[in-house]
């Protein structure tokens, strides 16, 4: 697949947002006024804004709710603590609510800003599909939130919270009214959004099919609706069933940079700073063990020290695949030098899963994760160097398991499911520069609940399972917890220091909302997340 890359330099403007979505502090009077602002001084910081929340706090929870990444329990004694026990409460996470409003409130910015001939028609299309990309991800995670009456400053400092179900209406008549935006644009008088985006730069078809793209996920994430609302979906569906959906990575990148502040957000959270100095988060995250024999054969695992027991959960009569994915050594790389692969279960306070023969005493370092197989896609890094690498809104790959679960699940309007299937496979094979994708879908094809093979149901953990390992890491692993929500899958065992039996429906809303809209936030217990309820997200099933 053709890597089309579209960088501009890095402009000089002010990233403009404020500490909260209420946007109650003031100004420095040494700024440009927010609402002086024009769109093209507001849309490159809110595209880099906004992904760098996802890419760093984001994927870590992804990561760690999806028993993908764990403690270094080697190096450090304590640490994602209430990740592993499921203590959520309205101080968990937080900058994920605060952060995605603060910079949702840029995209809401240039919506509203005056356009009475059509001059910055384009802007408004991208800010619009780029609002539902992370307003999504709020509702998805929180349920009912401020929408409608949200990002209108000191003219209410305290929104009322909507629906989620209606927040979802809203988000799909986003997409549709940018497509028209896209579709109808007057050339003659829209001003060239090309220097200023720095994630499609400019190209309204990559814009089209990234609103397509998401009004499949918005639809995909509603499979389990019934009533009214299936009806909704169903429509929604066939409205966008011909396409054209992602035909590439949504990245951003406003030429990354090896200095400070300028570093892709994930390179620089996640692996080393700008003067090159380890960061604490590149030796504290391990690999889990269930990533371990998920992606290893049974050859080259030491099963005996689990009783050859090889059940993924418990309960589920589901072994894992005994197969040893050529992508595993890039997700996860050893320790130390020439010391063999070892990796922590989650809960664990030992190094437990290593190779039949592998030492697990002394200085048993787990392995971390990968550089080469999460921080140089498709081998970018040679020529930008890892700081300049491109960030990802959302892969191709992503897109793939999407249309694929489509032509699952409404074979009337999708088809080729297979074909979509194996695409998210191959192309995570190539965005990880790992080789073998052909001979390993050959096999996996031949395994049910990994593959396509088997029943209905085996093949949707089989999509569930592949999503998973594609977006492993930084590639967005939080729409693969959002799955699981959905649908169950994958299959994911508990970490052992749980102290609920399963993970949550939803998270907590943040204390900043306790505090700064007590009349309007709903009240919340830890117990009420982890049971299907009135405050429960619409989508999962059994709550509609």
């Amino acid at each position: 697949m053709k890597k089309i890359k579209f960088l501009v330099p890095i402009l000089a403007l002010a990233f403009f947002s404020c500490d909260n979505y209420l946007d109650i502090n003031s100004p420095s009077p040494n700024d440009l006024a927010f609402d002086q602002a024009s769109p093209s001084k507001l849309l490159p910081g809110a595209q880099v804004s906004a992904y760098r929340i996802q890419a760093t706090t984001m994927n870590q929870l992804g990561n760690v709710f999806m028993n993908s990444w764990t403690r270094n329990v080697m190096s450090f004694g304590n640490g994602f603590d209430r990740e592993l026990q499921l203590q959520i409460d309205n101080g968990f996470y937080n900058g994920i609510w605060d952060g995605l409003f603060r910079q949702i409130k840029n995209f809401d910015a240039i919506i509203k800003y005056p356009n009475p001939n059509g001059k910055y028609d384009l802007y408004v299309a991208a800010a619009k599909i780029c609002k539902v990309h992370y307003m999504q991800e709020i509702v998805d995670l929180y349920g009912d939130s401020p929408y409608t009456q949200a990002w209108q400053g000191t003219a209410n400092l305290t929104p009322a919270y909507d629906d989620d179900y209606a927040i979802y209406q809203s988000l799909v008549g986003e997409l549709e009214s940018a497509r028209a935006l896209i579709d109808n644009v007057d050339t003659s008088v829209a001003d060239d959004i090309t220097p200023y985006d720095v994630m499609l730069g400019g190209d309204t078809t990559r814009w089209t099919e990234f609103a397509n793209t998401l009004q499949l996920r918005l639809c995909i994430r509603m499979s389990e609706v019934t009533g009214a609302k299936a009806t909704f979906r169903d429509d929604k569906l066939a409205e966008i069933a011909a396409g054209p959906f992602l035909s590439d990575n949504v990245i951003v990148n406003p030429v990354f940079a090896a200095a400070v502040d300028q570093q892709n957000p994930e390179w620089g959270y996640f692996s080393y700073d700008a003067a090159g100095v380890v960061l604490q988060n590149r030796t504290f995250i391990c690999m889990t063990g269930h990533a371990y024999k998920s992606l290893q054969s049974y050859a080259t695992t030491n099963w005996a020290a689990f009783g050859n027991n090889y059940e993924i959960a418990p309960g589920t009569g589901v072994n894992y695949p005994n197969v040893t994915d050529p992508r595993s050594a890039r997700l996860f790389t050893a320790g130390a030098t020439g010391a063999p692969r070892r990796a922590v279960t989650q809960g664990s306070s030992v190094v437990d899963v290593t190779t039949p023969t592998g030492i697990l005493t002394g200085l048993a370092l787990p392995c971390r994760v990968g550089l080469a197989g999460n921080f140089n896609p498709y081998n970018q890094a040679a020529s930008t160097g890892y700081d300049g690498i491109d960030g990802f809104v959302m892969t191709y790959s992503e897109s793939c398991f999407l249309q694929a679960e489509a032509a699952l699940r409404y074979p009337g309007l999708f088809s080729d499911g297979q074909s979509w299937f194996e695409a998210g496979i191959s192309d995570n094979f190539d965005i990880r520069n790992a080789v073998g994708a052909s001979a390993y879908t050959a096999t996996i094809n031949t395994k049910p609940y990994f593959g396509w093979t088997g029943s209905d149901t085996q093949i949707l953990h089989a999509i569930m399972y592949q999503k998973w390992i594609a977006l492993m890491g930084v590639y967005n692993p939080i729409q693969s917890f959002l799955d699981y929500t959905r649908t169950g899958f994958p299959y994911t065992p508990m970490s052992t220091i749980a102290v609920n039996p399963r993970k949550p429906y939803r998270l907590i809303y943040p204390v900043s909302e306790y505090v700064a809209n007590s009349a309007n936030v709903p009240a919340m217990t830890t117990a009420e997340i982890f049971t299907i309820n009135s405050k429960t997200p619409f989508w999962v099933p059994g709550a509609n």
